[in-house]
């Protein structure tokens, strides 16, 4: 660029004459002196001019554009950029974690000698742990949301993870590709969904994803029971190869207390005189506290097995459900829950009373009619309540 001295209506003009970005520039000045001055700041600013350079035409344009609006609207193009980071909506601004930290760990296994090894409770995972979660349902959110983890990629952070990669976790069945039911499917989304307001409230993701997909829907599925005989039958497998569990397994068919709440029971719980269970608040599904009245066929069954509590109870347990399905000639898995099933179907056949059943079961009747009821006659309900140890064979007859 060079500076020339013109006549512009009669009067003398210095101007910068030359060529910016291949496009020529000129520019006037009352004096030699500013033209030079204005040359040499132009030639010294090589740093926005390689700047500008490096951005594509798309680029330029929507910062002109951009320059352009605020102008209009009153406030500069910075102040407009600034205002999603006071305001924390600019992902850019959100806390950077990686979804491995966002789950995170249970507390310590008791299981293994090392403790100093494992690692401590954190995430997700590790708030519900001091939120004093029960622990059979920390399992369960641990098993998902690790599955959920390692297909999606621990490293990934998880504000850049989107609604259709979810989607296309629950539909190829997660990292082991299973063939999950619609049921399955339903229930893991939810926890993903708790798992991102979880992210919300911790500053790290603005929105749900989860809340982009549509809700599956789910038939309601028939609650499996036993029948009298198999329910005859199955205490009688108990008593012959696994008498120590005849409380647990009497409980379970006649109170229809579940497993879990079974297992936090001792002794102290059982009233024989009362006819009653008292299940504490810190013992029961529910946090809440309950009374469930023993049968008289409950009692005698009880009487001939052992005290509670049963050491080892949980493996106990699923040994003699595999011998149960193996002597009633079950071809395939044991029916989900079927004791507290059937429990619920043959009591409020006999009784005939939904809040009394409930009541007793530890829900509401609108959970019991959705999943527990089967409709039983009345007098096929009469046989559930007399199954004695002393009366087996009499009524297999």
């Amino acid at each position: 660029m060079k500076v020339k001295q013109h006549k512009v209506r009669g009067e003398d003009r210095w101007c910068v004459d030359g060529k910016v970005n291949g496009k020529r520039k000129r520019m006037f000045f009352a004096t030699k002196s500013d033209a030079k001055q204005w040359l040499k700041a132009e030639a010294s600013d090589t740093n926005q001019q390689h700047w500008w350079l490096g951005l594509t035409y798309g680029e330029r344009s929507d910062l002109i554009s951009a320059f352009n609006r605020a102008k209009e609207d009153g406030f500069s193009l910075l102040s407009a950029v600034e205002t999603p980071a006071v305001q924390g909506r600019g992902k850019t601004y959100l806390k950077k974690m990686t979804l491995a930290e966002a789950v995170g760990h249970l507390k310590e296994d008791t299981r293994f000698k090392r403790r100093e090894a494992q690692p401590k409770p954190s995430g997700f995972l590790g708030d519900k742990v001091w939120a004093c979660l029960a622990e059979q349902s920390q399992a369960t959110l641990a098993s998902t949301l690790r599955n959920f983890r390692d297909y999606i990629g621990c490293n990934r952070q998880c504000a850049s993870i989107t609604s259709e990669q979810i989607r296309e976790w629950v539909e190829v069945g997660g990292v082991k590709h299973k063939e999950w039911e619609k049921v399955t499917k339903r229930c893991y989304l939810k926890t993903a969904q708790n798992f991102f307001n979880w992210l919300i409230k911790k500053d790290v993701v603005t929105e749900n994803p989860v809340l982009k997909l549509e809700v599956i829907k789910c038939d309601p599925k028939e609650p499996e029971i036993l029948t009298i005989k198999q329910c005859r039958d199955f205490m009688e497998i108990t008593r012959e190869h696994h008498a120590e569990m005849l409380p647990f397994a009497a409980l379970n068919l006649f109170c229809g207390i579940r497993p879990s709440e079974v297992r936090r029971l001792n002794q102290s719980n059982i009233s024989f005189d009362c006819k009653e269970v008292t299940l504490l608040g810190k013992q029961t599904k529910t946090r809440r506290k309950r009374f469930v009245d023993m049968s008289e066929n409950c009692i005698a069954w009880m009487m001939i097995g052992s005290t509670l509590p049963i050491v080892d109870v949980q493996h106990k347990w699923e040994k003699l459900l595999a011998t149960a399905k193996k002597e009633m000639n079950i071809n395939r898995r044991w029916p989900h829950d079927c004791l507290r099933h059937s429990y619920c179907s043959y009591h409020l056949a006999f009784h005939e009373n939904a809040a009394k059943t409930a009541l007793q079961a530890g829900h509401t009747e609108d959970v019991l009619f959705d999943h527990y009821r089967k409709p039983i006659k009345k007098s096929e309900a009469a046989k559930f309540w007399n199954i004695f140890p002393e009366k087996t064979e009499e009524l297999a007859a």
